[in-house]
């Protein structure tokens, strides 16, 4: 329901799990124990966890500013700051390190390569990433999220 919210998050560095194939009662206990937030706009869902004292966010809003809102408020977090040194793989969710530009180069497009100096690559699943266009419109997003918090 929020994938991309969890992507959001962990561009914007903060440690963000997301499974569409977990059934209600295994996100709980999941919750439990790692001592996680769930987020959720599935009242259901809302209501077992609260029963069972796991932290949630019931996500009433439908865009993502908005969604964020909520959640940043919910959480008592800062404004947001895209950082290369926070970011975390959208894939996996691990830390990112940051690469020279040789290292990068079999990995990436050529034209990535002519107009970027700056890489980071995942330090579990090995994806390589770097400030291309999505940063900038993730910029765009961070500023009206900002302007809203």
């Amino acid at each position: 329901m929020l994938g991309n919210i969890a992507k959001k998050l962990r561009l914007l560095g903060y440690d963000s799990e997301f499974s569409s194939k977990m059934n209600d009662d295994e996100l709980i206990l999941k919750a439990e124990k790692e001592n996680r937030t769930i987020i959720t706009k599935d009242e259901l869902l809302s209501h077992q966890a609260r029963k069972k004292n796991v932290q949630i966010i019931h996500v009433t809003a439908n865009n993502e500013v908005e969604q964020l809102v909520q959640i940043y408020k919910n959480l008592e977090l800062t404004k947001s700051v895209i950082s290369g040194a926070k970011t975390r793989c959208t894939i996996c969710n691990s830390q990112l390190d940051p690469i020279d530009k040789n290292q990068a180069t079999a990995k990436v497009p050529d034209g990535v390569l002519e107009q970027t100096d700056h890489f980071w690559k995942c330090s579990e699943c090995d994806r390589i990433y770097w400030e291309g266009s999505h940063i900038k419109n993730l910029q765009k997003f961070v500023i009206r999220l900002n302007e809203k918090l």
